[in-house]
């Protein structure tokens, strides 16, 4: 079971209109802050700014967790055709974690 997310790699990231952005990766724990493995691990583009940024083929993408705790996501994140704002969230059980990416 996993207790937190936290945000590896990927948050802060630019990418040009209709470019793509890196992968994005937490690191789920468990009890005592234990890398939580084989854990799903679902990613949902929350896009207010109506940038037109998602994952290809459409969001949720859900990932397992390795042996580390490490999810990433392997599906591309597409940044849309209007600047701004997007806010990714990254889930799994009660846990949470954000990223935001801006589209220039």
């Amino acid at each position: 079971m996993v207790s937190a997310l936290t945000p590896v790699s990927g948050d802060g990231q630019k990418a040009e209109r209709a470019g793509r952005f890196a992968p994005l990766a937490v690191r789920a724990t468990g009890a005592g802050d234990a890398p939580a493995g084989g854990q799903v691990v679902s990613f949902y583009v929350d896009d207010a700014q109506g940038t037109g940024t998602d994952f290809h083929g459409g969001s949720p993408v859900m990932v397992t967790t390795d042996e580390n705790g490490i999810g990433l996501t392997d599906v591309p994140l597409n940044a849309g055709h209007s600047p701004g704002t997007v806010r990714i969230r990254a889930m799994s059980g009660a846990a949470q974690a954000t990223f935001t990416v801006e589209v220039v």
